[in-house]
């Protein structure tokens, strides 16, 4: 009798909990490699047929050397990164054994902040203006031409952590010359002042077969910059913003050539010319708690269709996407001055889930009509900052994440 096919995940943060079950109901052979640092957290082990750990994820001859060790007695059939920095790690697996999924070039893409916007301006995807940091009479010209401020970016991170805000030219070098060799780990944008949008997407045989489109209630820089309270709401369907953003989604899908998966995809409105810029795009399951936002709103939950998607495929099956409920959902999260809050009194019938975690004040609001949740939206959020919220302070991280 044949062994079980077998899933390999990579984890590099506590991350992917939904996926390790999914696969695992499915019945599934499921592996974890992460780091040593996150051995003892709290991972489903009852469906894990075993986890371990490598000293750094991004040393690919050690990951090879591990993953081809345990693959002559075990079947792995799909290896997925669960995280973002995952990504890239799971793309060099597959391409070093043969496993079918997404390689390197469009793990690039999705990971590579340069890559991401020279291929979305070589296909006609609006972008905000941007410079390599490389040939600097280039670099020159573009602050030559360009206002401030300009955004410095990490080209490898996704956090807000690694973004810098410089006001002028002075500024620019000056940061350039602390950064020394790692500046071409970089990238210089101009920045726009906008509103920031997301859409998060089940792309099957290079099909989007499922997408919402929401909105942040501020942008995350600011938040990351000044602390406050994140907030995230599903668009009205068949809105223009809302039709906008699913066209424009469909394009950066199209041209970065996702096959099958999951992506989180950000996007600016300018409030001065009204246009939608590409700003971020991830092949990866949402953070912040986005994908509970949506499954309370629509009953679709992201890891499970993405394993879905993956493992079906492995067996040669076909994908179909569940029925959903086509409800609005919001969610309202910060960062709290108490150790356990108390949200009693946000009782609303909207409530759909409230979070219970130390110095976390967060819920979940779910109707089927998207402006009563702009109605508790306006009434909650006042409420989060003056019964809830503890400012972050906020520190430019120059560390550059290991990238491809």
């Amino acid at each position: 009798m044949a062994d079980k096919p077998a899933v390999l995940c990579i984890a590099g943060a506590l991350f992917g909990r939904p996926f390790l079950i999914q696969a695992k109901q499915l019945g599934w052979r499921v592996y974890l490699m992460t780091v040593p640092k996150l051995l003892q957290e709290a991972w489903p082990r009852d469906v894990l047929d075993d986890i371990f750990a490598v000293p750094d994820l991004f040393d690919r001859k050690v990951v090879r050397r591990v993953v081809c060790y345990l693959g002559r007695t075990i079947p792995f059939q799909r290896i997925i990164g669960l995280g973002e920095f995952d990504i890239e790690v799971a793309a060099d697996l597959r391409e070093y054994l043969r496993i079918p999924g997404m390689g390197e070039t469009t793990a690039r893409y999705f990971r590579d902040k340069l890559a991401m916007r020279m291929k979305a301006e070589e296909d006609g995807i609006p972008v905000p203006k941007f410079s390599r940091i490389f040939y600097y009479p280039d670099l020159e010209e573009f602050l030559d031409q360009t206002t401030p401020p300009w955004l410095l970016k990490a080209r490898f991170s996704s956090t807000s952590y690694q973004i810098l805000k410089l006001e002028s030219q002075e500024e620019v070098w000056r940061k350039l010359s602390e950064l020394g060799d790692h500046q071409n780990d970089y990238l210089i944008e101009q920045f726009v002042e906008s509103d920031v949008y997301h859409v998060d997407s089940l792309i099957y045989n290079g099909e989007v077969v499922f997408a919402v489109a929401s909105q942040y209630g501020s942008p995350l820089l600011e938040l990351t910059a000044s602390g406050g309270v994140f907030v995230t709401r599903m668009l009205e369907r068949g809105s223009e913003e809302e039709q906008q953003l699913q066209e424009l989604n469909r394009k950066v899908i199209e041209s970065f050539g996702m096959k099958r998966g999951v992506t989180h995809i950000e996007f600016l409105r300018s409030r001065s010319d009204g246009q939608f810029y590409l700003l971020e795009a991830a092949a990866r399951v949402a953070g912040a708690r986005i994908p509970d936002v949506i499954w309370h709103a629509t009953g679709i939950c992201l890891w499970h269709e993405w394993a879905k998607m993956e493992l079906w495929d492995a067996e040669g099956k076909p994908y179909e996407l569940p029925e959903w409920t086509p409800h609005y959902g919001a969610g309202i999260f910060t960062l709290a001055r108490q150790e356990w809050p108390d949200l009693s009194a946000y009782n609303d019938p909207e409530v759909a889930w409230v979070q219970k975690k130390k110095y976390y004040a967060g819920l979940v609001l779910t109707s089927p009509d998207p402006q009563r949740l702009n109605e508790l939206i306006a009434d909650y959020v006042p409420r989060f900052q003056k019964d809830f919220s503890a400012a972050a302070q906020y520190k430019f991280r120059p560390d550059v994440p290991a990238g491809l």
